[in-house]
């Protein structure tokens, strides 16, 4: 999702770039920070390959965003029974 509020100098806590204006970043609230859709790339195959759990920040925010994906899906269900 992109975000307008998005400053020119906020910056994805996984890579450390800039994240550019159009980028479908995503929020972590664990960490009140960032993440660029190139981070979000990271995360995803870090936990495809095993390697995620190496890497206690990132198993944190995989947690959560796979948590609030799944709360998300589970109204959604709800919605259109």
């Amino acid at each position: 999702m992109t975000e307008e509020w998005l400053g020119m100098e906020d910056v994805c806590f996984i890579t450390g770039d800039i994240i550019p204006k159009n980028d479908r970043s995503r929020f972590t609230r664990e960490f009140d920070a960032w993440v660029s859709e190139r981070g979000q790339q990271l995360l995803d195959n870090a936990q495809a390959t095993g390697e995620l759990e190496m890497n206690r920040e990132w198993e944190i925010i995989y947690g959560e965003w796979y948590a609030e994906d799944a709360s998300a899906a589970g109204r959604e269900e709800e919605w259109y029974r």
